[in-house]
């Protein structure tokens, strides 16, 4: 391929990054239903901030699915109605949200992190004269002309 033909490949790759990257948005915020800090026990815990693997979360999901499950056939065994079920004053949708929302957040910054690295490199594969054209581009954008 000349390299006018790879350039224009380049900056048409580089544009459906920009392009994709613009679509993922802002990354979102979020307000913790729990105080964040998840607790097997009083020795085995995480911050929920701090998690950066999925699996974790899914782990201590599983978790409170059968701390509940056998809290309500307990409750059932000794006819008690009420089977209202908290893990250290917090319900299993209020983790769950949580546990949901730093997923959310996980995935928005390996996207991220991904289309950055992508157009890193497509900018160091274009020429210099391609470079400097895209960069007048820019910044004709940014004048708005």
């Amino acid at each position: 391929m000349s390299k006018e033909t790879n350039d224009k490949a380049i900056k048409q790759l580089m544009t459906k990054v920009e392009e994709q990257k613009s679509a993922l948005g802002t990354r979102r915020r979020y307000v913790l239903n729990t105080n964040g800090i998840f607790k097997y026990d009083t020795s085995t815990y995480f911050n929920i901030n701090t998690i950066s693997d999925p699996m974790n979360f899914a782990k201590a999901l599983s978790f409170l699915i059968s701390q509940e499950a056998n809290f309500s056939e307990a409750c059932d065994r000794l006819g008690i109605k009420d089977k209202t079920w908290k893990w250290y004053d917090y319900t299993i949708k209020e983790w769950e949200d949580d546990f949901k929302a730093r997923i959310e957040q996980i995935e928005y910054d390996e996207k991220k992190k991904k289309f950055d690295a992508t157009k890193q490199k497509l900018s160091t594969l274009v020429s210099e004269e391609a470079r400097t054209e895209m960069e007048l581009e820019s910044i004709q954008k940014s004048l708005g002309l």
